[in-house]
C-alpha cells in the first residue's frame, strides 16, 4: 500500500492511449468495488487524455452503459460485475489494450468463477497489481501467471508436481536432504 501502483498504472495507460490515439480499443481496470471510485477520480485528476467509464451499478444501469462503451477508452469495473457480465463485456469489447487487475491476488484460486471470467478477457497487455501476490501457497502464483502469461508455467497439475510440492516438502522438513534439494 502506498507504493504508487495506481498512479504508475495510470501513467502507462495514458501513454499507450496517447500513442494509439487512433485506436478504438479501450483498456479495462478490474478492482474491488471499494476502489472503483478511487480509480475513476485518480484518472480524471492525472490523465486528461483518458475517458473513464465506471461500469458499475445495477443490471439496468450497466446495460445502458454498454451502449456507450465506444465513447470511453477506460472501463473500470469490479470483480463481481465482471464475473456476472463477462459475456456482455466480451461481446461489446472483443479486445482491450490493457487489462489491469488491482488487488489481483483475488484470482489466486484458478478454479473460481471470477478467475475463469478474468482469463476470458482478451488484451494486448495484462498487468496485476498486488502487495500480496502469494498469501498461502505456491499454487496461487500459478493462477496469477496463468492470467499474465497463459501456459507459461504449464498446467496447474504439472506446476504443482514440479514446484509446489517439492517446495512445501522442503519447508516441512519431510524427506531429508533430497527433499531440501528438490525444494531449492
Amino acid at each position: 500500500m502506498g507504493l504508487g501502483k495506481t498512479l504508475q498504472s495510470i501513467c502507462i495507460l495514458s501513454s499507450i492511449h496517447h500513442e494509439r490515439s487512433k485506436s478504438n480499443l479501450p483498456s479495462l481496470i478490474v478492482c474491488p468495488p471499494t476502489l472503483t471510485n478511487h480509480w475513476y477520480h485518480e484518472i480524471k485528476k492525472y490523465a486528461t487524455n483518458l475517458k473513464p467509464l465506471m461500469y458499475t451499478g445495477n443490471v439496468k444501469e450497466r446495460r445502458a452503459k454498454l451502449k456507450k462503451f465506444t465513447k470511453f477508452n477506460i472501463v473500470i469495473t469490479s470483480y463481481d460485475v465482471l464475473r456476472n457480465d463477462i459475456g456482455d463485456l466480451t461481446g461489446v469489447a472483443k479486445q482491450f489494450i490493457y487489462c489491469i487487475l488491482d488487488e489481483g491476488h483475488i484470482i489466486k484460486n484458478g478454479k473460481t468463477k471470477v478467475s475463469q471470467a478474468v482469463k476470458r478477457i482478451k488484451a494486448d497487455h495484462r498487468l496485476i497489481l498486488s502487495g500480496t501476490p502469494i498469501q498461502n501457497n505456491l499454487l496461487e502464483l500459478w493462477s496469477l501467471f496463468d492470467f499474465l502469461m497463459p501456459g507459461f508455467l504449464g498446467s496447474e497439475q504439472s506446476f504443482n508436481e514440479r514446484f509446489a510440492k517439492p517446495v512445501l516438502a522442503s519447508k516441512e522438513g519431510k524427506g531429508g536432504m533430497k527433499a531440501a534439494e528438490a525444494g531449492e
